[in-house]
């Protein structure tokens, strides 16, 4: 049953991830860029950052459905996975109860979809699948139209309405956030967490998960995500991979993922203190999030090139 008074503040990265970094009296640095060449950092809540306000809301549906992808979906997967982080922080990886790993493995599916700029592709994609002109469904669609019933399928969506694309979206993300083959696939995964001592901590973003650039479910793929200042959390497809990971020197495996997680960096940067700040400063949002959905509008914006329909 959905609340009658449902959170309005919907995290893409939850407080339960920001609170490792919330060492100063419960808080931490945040990091913004208001306008470019301009950092402004102030110590706030975890409840403070990380969330954009109806995110994950769904329009045209009765006001008490409104928000049932942050009720029903998100905010549990967020319970069931502060129970695997408070597990691989203690050391855990390898004994988890299947339960909490594949908690933990829809979290990392959920961090693909769900940041704001995901989300925003993820609605254009969805935009544009549902507009650009597929012959051969609307031939079929012709065959089997009966009288009365709109000429094309691109007919029907624009009678559906503007709300119908996000429906439709809002739907997929939950599908594909929670999607069975490829939670079984991370689950299969090579997990371990990486703790460091001394030198430079790592540092949380919007765009804190990382993969390697082959894919990470290919033969050499794999994800890290920092789960606390001094831990990175890795998923590979091999144990070479992992073993190559942990070879790194700490100073160059730290400094290799806040490279990832501040050049790629829109929307804020959480760090324990201010001694990084310079570097920050120079690199925050300095390089494009190439995510699996912005590669899907891409796709969908050459069909529209190709084909000379306006998107």
């Amino acid at each position: 049953m959905n609340s009658s008074n449902p959170p309005v503040k919907h995290h893409y990265i939850p407080k339960f991830l920001l609170a490792q970094w919330a060492v100063n009296e419960g808080k931490l640095w945040r990091y913004l860029q208001p306008i470019p060449g301009k950092m402004v950092t102030k110590l706030v809540a975890p409840a403070e950052i990380g969330y954009e306000e109806h995110l994950y809301a769904t329009p045209g549906l009765p006001p008490e459905q409104t928000q049932q992808i942050e009720q029903l979906f998100m905010s549990p997967l967020d319970s069931l996975a502060a129970d695997a982080h408070q597990l691989l922080l203690a050391g855990k990886v390898q004994n988890m109860p299947q339960r909490e790993r594949s908690a933990w493995s829809r979290f990392i599916m959920s961090q693909w979809f769900r940041t704001p700029d995901s989300l925003r592709y993820f609605k254009e994609a969805m935009r544009l699948a549902l507009t650009v002109r597929d012959d051969a469904l609307n031939a079929r669609y012709a065959e089997l139209r009966q009288e009365g019933y709109p000429e094309s399928l691109e007919a029907i969506v624009e009678m559906m309405g503007p709300e119908f694309v996000e429906q439709t979206a809002m739907g997929l993300l939950r599908k594909m956030s929670d999607d069975p083959k490829n939670g079984l696939r991370l689950n299969n995964m090579v997990w371990a967490v990486i703790e460091t001592s001394g030198g430079r901590e790592f540092l949380i973003s919007d765009a804190a998960l990382h993969q390697g650039n082959s894919g990470i479910f290919s033969a050499q793929g794999y994800a890290t995500l920092p789960i606390a200042p001094r831990k990175l959390f890795v998923a590979a497809s091999s144990p070479t991979t992992v073993q190559q990971i942990r070879a790194l020197a700490r100073n160059d495996l730290v400094s290799r993922n806040n490279r990832a997680v501040v050049r790629r960096a829109s929307i804020f940067v959480g760090a324990t203190d201010l001694s990084q700040k310079p570097w920050i400063e120079e690199n925050f949002g300095q390089e494009e999030n190439d995510t699996l959905i912005k590669g899907l509008v891409e796709k969908y914006r050459t069909t529209f090139a190709e084909t000379g329909v306006s998107a």
